[in-house]
């Protein structure tokens, strides 16, 4: 009898056994499914990379060696005596040899190269391969990531293949975390066994004993809950996950998932983004100590966050190299070289920072361009035309000037907003839409509609100046009181600023020191309808200016990069561009989506345009914006100050033989400023030039421009023997040779 019920409790034990087999064999042939439907599919939903403006150099571009120099050191990189590797540059007398990192451009990759730029007199003159020694027609400078569109899961990555990591950052993370990856098959019984023993004696979990792959598995699969169940299916998993993928695999997806910070509510996922957001430059770039930092941060991204335990970090990135000390990857002279060396990290947002008001932009125009297509844009990375140091220098001018005129005036709360575009092209190379660049917000670059005061000037002067048969720059205009009467009833009767009238006064005067009443007289005369029509084709909407006297005064409210499409107009010679953030936008599998193409449509003639430009070339030279000229009088800029009623806004158009730059300064609760049209926004642009330098502006006269000599009356005289100091030469239309000498 007892034989009998040992025989069916051992029938019945392998039964259950078979029976669990089964179930174990059956639930891991779905975690096995579970694990290949996730890893040879799409593993993330990489969030969208907007990177700045490509660079290209030609032979013959008019960059100088300190132009170049700036923007090397703009897309980060580092100038150095000796050159070692990819991302820097040395720079000699006439020349600079940097090492042009890899990257993927829009059209293709491109592995880093060795070249050397020549440069004279100004003027990059010939660009040479020192790997072959061929010299390049054309030649493209990697940009850089400024920031990451609506990562999916708040998680923010870029994506590296393994073949592209470099061994020693490899070296390092096996011999801190995982010494026998590449011999064990997915778990190390005896990590686990002596993690075991150690918890169970400290009655607590201080010690894992988990491979890479077991921590990838838990952060692909599974949660952080300490539980019996959960280990175990950590450990099914990494065995399965071994037994399907190569180790190099399961490294690559490792080495792109681990979390390494926090930035905001977005986090910071693998090594290629944290090196960037902590070093400032690509993973490949840096040195030993600094890849200990990244791999010492694995053990508690919160803990070990150098923003904010700097001397936590320091003492964590020691033991790192200590464990390479005692492993004998580093030998015992560098390890005590390396123990000494600060941890210099890049502060919070300099490499990669919202630009706020640039990504408002960018938004705008793929709404635009794309529409529905712009939520489906995961993994795409966006080439814009954001210049990085035309954008610094503009943050550079309005962290300086701000907090001044705020003191000056007794002030706290001023606010500025800029906009510079290309000149030909309507390209929008830098955006602030606040005083506080760093901050998310109201963005005033495209949302504070304000009047613009005396900057509506130059388009009655350009109306005029179209029509050569009756006014050139040489015209006289009437300075006397003037009283209108308006719809309804009453009288309108504008004064110059200096309360005083001339009679009459030159056109290119009215403009050149902005005076009222010409201005308004010059107005009524072409008659209103036809100012309107000149702000519609320079590319305002109908419902945003108005018939009536005082539009020739600024009674026009506009957006500052409203105000930049239209001066684009006149700075290009009367060719209007659609103003543009967007370069192009490649699919995560290297599809071209979307590629800009500068279009640009006449709507002002060559010869208005130039007289324009050339009379805010004189303001700028001896008019309302003197100052500024002589300060920068070797490269001919024209401007434009505006100051509105009761000094509420002040505004300043600068125009170099590059860029088109709107500055406007002022208070949101449109109270006065006390700032008059020299001291506000001219200031903010003034030291923008010191940051960034222009390029002169030299005004080639088109057909029928003719140079001709002006005497004090206004007339033209020919005898060149006849000039005194009462004479001057003026640029005139002479439409089909209809003037003639005196």
């Amino acid at each position: 009898m007892y034989s009998i019920n040992v025989r069916c409790n051992m029938a019945l034990f392998v039964k259950m056994f078979f029976f669990l087999f089964f179930l174990v064999i059956l639930y891991g042939c779905f975690l096995y499914i579970k694990i290949s439907f996730f890893i040879n599919g799409k593993v993330w939903d990489l969030p969208i990379s907007v990177y700045s403006r490509i660079i290209t150099l030609e032979p013959g571009s008019c960059y100088s060696k300190r132009e170049m120099i700036s923007i090397l050191k703009g897309i980060r990189y580092r100038r150095v005596s000796i050159l070692k590797q990819s991302g820097e540059f040395l720079v000699n007398k006439k020349t600079i040899v940097l090492i042009r990192r890899a990257f993927n451009f829009p059209d293709g990759r491109e592995e880093k190269i060795h070249v050397k730029l020549y440069f004279d007199n100004n003027v990059l003159i010939k660009i040479k391969n020192l790997s072959n020694n061929h010299n390049f027609g054309v030649f493209r400078l990697d940009p850089q990531l400024i920031t990451m569109l609506d990562p999916p899961n708040g998680e923010q990555r870029l994506f590296l293949s393994r073949k592209y990591y470099p061994k020693m950052l490899i070296d390092i993370l096996l011999t801190t975390e995982d010494r026998y990856f590449y011999r064990h098959d997915g778990i190390n019984i005896y990590s686990i066994i002596r993690a075991f023993l150690v918890n169970m004696e400290s009655g607590g979990a201080i010690q894992g004993g988990s491979t890479l792959t077991q921590q990838l598995v838990k952060n692909l699969f599974l949660t952080n809950t300490r539980s019996l169940l959960r280990k175990i299916n950590e450990i099914y998993m990494a065995l399965i996950m071994d037994w399907k993928y190569s180790k190099d695999r399961i490294l690559e997806l490792y080495l792109n998932e681990v979390y390494l910070g926090q930035d905001g509510n977005k986090q910071i996922r693998g090594f290629p983004l944290a090196s960037l957001y902590y070093f400032g430059c690509p993973i490949n770039e840096l040195r030993l100590d600094q890849y200990a930092v990244l791999v010492g941060m694995m053990k508690g991204a919160s803990l070990y966050n150098p923003w904010k335990n700097p001397k936590i970090v320091f003492n964590r990135r020691n033991v790192v190299l200590h464990m390479l000390l005692q492993q004998n990857v580093i030998n015992k002279n560098l390890y005590s070289s390396l123990i000494e060396k600060p941890v210099k990290i890049q502060p919070r947002g300099k490499i990669i920072s919202p630009q706020s008001s640039f990504i408002q932009i960018i938004k705008n125009e793929l709404k635009e361009k794309l529409g529905n297509k712009f939520k489906c844009l995961s993994g795409t990375k966006i080439f814009t035309t954001l210049d990085l140091v035309s954008q610094t220098s503009a943050e550079r001018a309005v962290e300086y000037v701000i907090p001044l005129l705020n003191k000056k005036e007794n002030l706290s709360d001023l606010e500025t907003a800029i906009v510079i575009v290309d000149k030909f092209n309507g390209e929008i190379q830098g955006v602030l839409g606040s005083a506080h660049s760093k901050i998310l917000g109201y963005n005033r670059a495209i949302q504070a509609r304000r009047s613009i005061g005396s900057l509506s000037k130059p388009i009655t002067y350009l109306t005029a100046l179209s029509k050569p048969d009756k006014f050139n720059l040489n015209t006289w205009i009437l300075d006397e009181p003037i009283s209108i009467k308006l719809q309804n009833g009453t009288l309108w009767k504008p004064k110059n600023n200096n309360f005083k009238f001339m009679r009459k006064v030159m056109l290119i005067d009215a403009l050149t020191y902005s005076i009222n009443i010409p201005t308004v007289n010059l107005g009524m005369q072409l008659g209103l309808d036809q100012l309107v029509k000149t702000w519609i084709r320079l590319g305002l909407n109908c419902n945003q200016v108005f018939a009536i006297p005082a539009m020739s005064l600024g009674s026009i409210n506009l957006t500052p990069i409203e105000v930049a499409k239209v001066f684009q107009v006149i700075a290009s010679g009367g060719n209007r561009s659609n103003l543009s953030s967007i370069r192009s936008i490649i699919s995560e599998n290297g599809t071209v989506l979307y590629n800009s193409f500068p279009q640009s449509e006449k709507v002002a003639s060559a010869q208005s345009s130039y007289l324009t430009l050339y009379a805010m070339q004189s303001v700028v030279k001896n008019g309302t914006a003197q100052q500024l000229g002589l300060l920068f009088k070797d490269y001919f800029l024209a401007g434009k100050t505006g100051t509105t009623n009761n000094l509420v806004d002040s505004w300043f158009i600068g125009i170099d033989g590059k860029q088109v730059v709107i500055v406007w300064v002022g208070r949101d609760n449109n109270k006065s400023t006390n700032l008059y049209g020299s001291s506000g926004a001219m200031q903010v642009y003034r030291h923008y030039l010191k940051f960034y330098k222009p390029k002169p502006l030299i005004l080639v006269p088109p057909a029928e421009i003719n140079i001709l000599h002006v005497n004090f009356k206004g007339d033209i005289v020919c005898d060149i023997n006849v000039r005194d100091k009462f004479y001057r030469d003026l640029p005139i239309w002479n439409k089909n040779g209809s003037i003639s000498c005196n």
